[in-house]
């Protein structure tokens, strides 16, 4: 797996094993998005990855009176921008090293009374080196539970192994496409994000599930052996951002 590869999204890049649960459609919708300032600035993980969250401002657009020019007989409404707002919507950079980071849109959302982040690829940000490799990138979404502490953000992905599992019990139904790799064969969801929900619902949220991420959520960390999602706790961080320190050494 190589890091440049968006399809497989950050999991190299946070020094982990295995795959996530991945999606081709988004797993909320607009009314389950929710703003949660506890969210907001630079915090490092528990392998001394850097993450930066900061959320997405819109200013909306603030339509006036029609006016008419008279010399080229043109009407027009005149616009102004108004108060600047913030969404459920984030721009995460994750920072492995002063040479590696990735950039995501993350997006946090409430289904049932439990949160979630939405990851997936920022359009807008290079993931390759090269146009063409970009050309052959397909993104896709991935999902966390996560968890907002005065100290900390606590996030655990659903892993492959555990959707893996409920397809070889035939337990689940859902429309997904198989990917075959060298290492093994990895499911991406096709599904619509109603379909999603449900889903999310029944399994994501059953009480065995939920009691499980809760335990680590209060332990603050999982055993290895049984690595059915991928468990992160983020800490404050005040110090500089990799790319920063890079700059500083570089020779003049």
């Amino acid at each position: 797996m190589k890091r440049s590869i968006v399809f497989i999204i950050t999991l190299t890049l946070i020094s982990m094993t295995g795959c996530l649960v991945s999606s081709l459609h988004p797993f909320f919708k607009q009314k389950d998005k929710i703003f949660d300032p506890a969210m907001v600035g630079t915090w490092i993980d528990g392998d001394s990855c850097i993450w930066t969250i900061e959320p997405d401002i819109t200013k909306e657009l603030i339509w006036g009176e029609k006016k008419t020019d008279s010399i080229h007989h043109v009407t027009y409404t005149e616009s102004f921008p108004g108060e600047e707002k913030m969404d459920s919507t984030y721009n995460i950079v994750y920072y492995e090293d002063e040479h590696a980071k990735a950039e995501l849109i993350g997006t946090l959302f409430q289904l049932n009374g439990v949160s979630y982040v939405d990851f997936v690829p920022d359009p807008d940000a290079d993931h390759s080196s090269s146009d063409v490799t970009s050309w052959h990138h397909i993104p896709v979404h991935t999902l966390a539970r996560v968890q907002c502490n005065k100290d900390s953000i606590l996030l655990y992905w659903y892993g492959d192994e555990w959707l893996n599992e409920l397809f070889e019990q035939n337990r689940i139904r859902i429309k997904h496409e198989t990917v075959n790799s060298l290492d093994y064969d990895r499911h991406v969801l096709t599904a619509s994000t109603d379909e999603l929900q449900k889903f999310i619902r029944k399994y994501a949220n059953d009480p065995k599930t939920s009691e499980e991420i809760q335990q680590i959520f209060t332990r603050g960390y999982t055993d290895d052996q049984q690595e059915y999602g991928i468990f992160l706790k983020l800490k404050p961080y005040n110090g500089p951002l990799p790319e920063k320190k890079a700059r500083q050494v570089a020779p003049g």
